[in-house]
């Protein structure tokens, strides 16, 4: 018989009644659940360990009222988009609103295909785990926070090569979100030391009308070779893939606040 697949519980707001509430119905249906409270302080390194802890689950649940916070929206963006680097596209994240869903209209691209809902979360959930099968994206996209020394963004192909790399970023009316340092390593580990073939720093562009900066290399990249860029702060949007040299160069852009 197959053992209970695990649930991780985050809580927007520290509320032990509503935790004990989801918990209770999320056990009855057959689940292994842990909760915990999303602490956003620096400090807290909140992307890195909660991104580690969903590494051994098979679903997430986020519940509470502030889904309009704009550090709690990137922070939530920000672990769903390296679980689905890690586990696929598809995994299951389900939102449990305590209030209005009116914030939950234009969610942020990692969480578009989170399920909402405020009924019968503990059967929703059940389905979701039990069925799950991964779906990974032609790419390699994952957030490595490094507390008060940076966000790290990684990107890389899956699979094939590229030929370059180049990697975008902003805020919306304000400069802040932007690389600030770029580098070139094995995947997995920001390297201490590289080399960059004809990097590209400072590039302006606008992404979804939101200004951003653009650092690029022409080193080449496989499925074990990734480009790192370090962003100032948490950016509202990202745009990265291969270098684009030529007109035929597909990038990818995600929204980390949502519209």
């Amino acid at each position: 018989m197959a053992g209970k697949k695990r649930v991780l519980l985050t809580l927007l707001e520290e509320n032990d009644g509503l935790a004990k509430l989801l918990g209770s119905e999320l056990s009855k249906s057959g689940l292994d659940v842990a909760a915990h409270f999303l602490d956003t302080n620096q400090d807290a390194m909140a992307i890195a360990n909660v991104s580690r802890e969903l590494a051994t689950y098979q679903a997430w649940v986020v519940a509470g009222n502030d889904f309009a916070n704009p550090l709690l929206r990137k922070t939530l963006a920000i672990i769903a988009l390296n679980i689905q680097n890690d586990a696929g596209s598809n995994f299951p994240i389900i939102i449990s609103p305590s209030a209005s869903t009116k914030d939950l209209e234009s969610l942020p691209t990692p969480l578009k295909s989170a399920e909402i809902v405020k009924n019968g979360l503990g059967a929703k959930v059940a389905v979701r785990a039990a069925t799950f099968k991964p779906n990974l994206a032609e790419y390699r996209l994952k957030a490595h926070d490094l507390g008060r020394l940076g966000l790290w963004f990684e990107v890389g192909p899956r699979e094939g090569f590229w030929k370059g790399a180049f990697f975008a970023s902003g805020i919306a009316q304000d400069e802040k979100g932007v690389p600030t340092s770029h580098g070139v390593g094995i995947a997995g580990t920001i390297p201490e030391k590289c080399t960059l073939n004809y990097p590209v720093e400072g590039m302006k562009l606008s992404v979804h009308d939101i200004p951003c900066v653009g650092f690029g290399v022409h080193n080449e990249f496989n499925a074990n070779t990734s480009y790192y860029v370090r962003v100032s702060a948490y950016p509202d949007e990202i745009l990265f893939g291969a270098f684009p040299d030529d007109d035929e160069t597909d990038l990818y852009s995600l929204t980390l606040l949502g519209s």
